[in-house]
């Protein structure tokens, strides 16, 4: 979020330094945190509850919204003419990624992805 206001504000965000980088790896551990015990609560999706149901709506739909965004953020990569605009887009559009594939994992891994 910080670097889009930065572009919003008129401010070329610096994608080299290395608080941003630390701050992605210390964001990626929680994430992977996060999906490990979302594979253990796998165990409990073994009937197809009214639960499971619903997380898998909400996640079909968070699915859907993570390609939305990413499909935005291609557009707007493409059509920026500053370069370092461009690689802050691509640097978010990749995290975007990231979320979507943790989604499609976790629905994957909870049956709940055809």
């Amino acid at each position: 979020m910080n670097t889009i206001e930065q572009i919003i504000s008129g401010t070329v965000p610096n994608m080299n330094s290395s608080s941003q980088s630390g701050g992605q790896q210390q964001g990626s551990g929680g994430q992977s945190g996060s999906q490990q015990s979302g594979g253990s609560q796998g165990s409990s999706y073994s009937s197809n509850t009214t639960g499971k149901q619903r997380d898998q709506f909400l996640c079909s739909d968070i699915l859907a919204t993570e390609k939305h965004v990413s499909s935005v953020y291609d557009t707007c990569i493409f059509e920026f003419k500053d370069e370092q605009i461009r690689n802050a887009l691509n640097h978010i559009q990749k995290e975007e990624q990231q979320h979507g594939k943790q989604i499609y994992d976790f629905m994957s891994a909870n049956g709940m992805y055809s």
